[in-house]
């Protein structure tokens, strides 16, 4: 006999669960948010190209620069950067460490 929940199904013919969280995801800055938002797109351009090219000292200083710019920002607007910012640190620090050992990171 089965005694949990009953699952919710939506029969109205709306959206699909994965179009409401689409939805969600969607990013509609204004054009006055995309204006304060653009130093910190440029820095964080800046920011993957240092790491790409594997430049840790100009890619520690973008992403300090980037983190300045988040800061002045409201938290709405910078919830992408901030876990983008969270992925770059844990980058450049196995770059560095990489690069101090002097050799490819291996299984062993």
């Amino acid at each position: 006999m089965k005694r949990g929940r009953s699952r919710a199904y939506l029969t109205s013919g709306g959206p699909t669960w994965a179009q409401r969280r689409a939805v969600d995801r969607q990013t509609g800055f204004s054009r006055s948010q995309q204006a304060a938002r653009a130093p910190l797109v440029a820095i964080m351009g800046q920011l993957a190209a240092a790491v790409e090219r594997r430049d840790w000292r100009a890619a520690r200083s973008a992403r300090s620069a980037a983190w300045a710019e988040v800061d002045k920002l409201a938290d709405y607007l910078t919830r992408e950067e901030r876990g983008q910012l969270g992925a770059y640190k844990r980058r450049i620090l196995v770059g560095e460490a990489r690069d101090r050992r002097g050799g490819p990171v291996t299984g062993a």
